[in-house]
């Protein structure tokens, strides 16, 4: 999994000292908003799961993307042991550089070696750009329906 060099892309588990540059890279990917309790939520609960459904990419010394992945079942009518992709994002100086596609992929690895048989993903239908990448990696259009109803009206 860890393909290490400097100047390459390597991918490996997210470790607990990892936390700041997770946090500064959500910063940035977020125009400066700092989600410190968010991220030691989401750090708490990747403790509870897999090690290796939480990824980090790494190139020039520093983490340039994260993939959190989790598997659940029964919610949904989805049967137990399904992949969800929860989260990815990948620093914008290293976008079109196959960061994003490297994460996914081996999170698909990872899945794949707990004997997960399908994986599931959610975006905002509007983001044209989530469309065309979980495309390109391989994710369709499946079956199950969002709804949402507001409660500010």
């Amino acid at each position: 999994m860890d393909r290490s060099k400097d100047s390459e892309l390597a991918i490996r588990p997210l470790k607990a000292d990892d936390f700041d540059s997770v946090v500064q890279l959500d910063s940035r990917l977020l125009g400066g908003e700092r989600r410190h309790e968010y991220w030691e939520k989401k750090f708490a609960v990747f403790r509870m799961r897999h090690p290796n459904l939480s990824l980090v990419a790494t190139m020039d010394n520093h983490i340039v993307g994260c993939v959190m992945g989790n598997i659940s079942g029964w919610e949904f009518g989805v049967s137990a042991g399904t992949g969800w992709v929860e989260l990815i994002g990948v620093d914008q100086e290293y976008r079109r550089k196959r960061v994003a596609a490297e994460l996914i992929r081996e999170l698909l690895v990872q899945f794949a070696t707990l004997n997960v048989k399908c994986v599931y993903t959610m975006f905002d239908s509007e983001d044209k750009s989530s469309r065309e990448f979980f495309g390109t990696v391989g994710f369709k259009q499946g079956q199950m329906v969002q709804l949402e109803i507001s409660l500010d009206e």
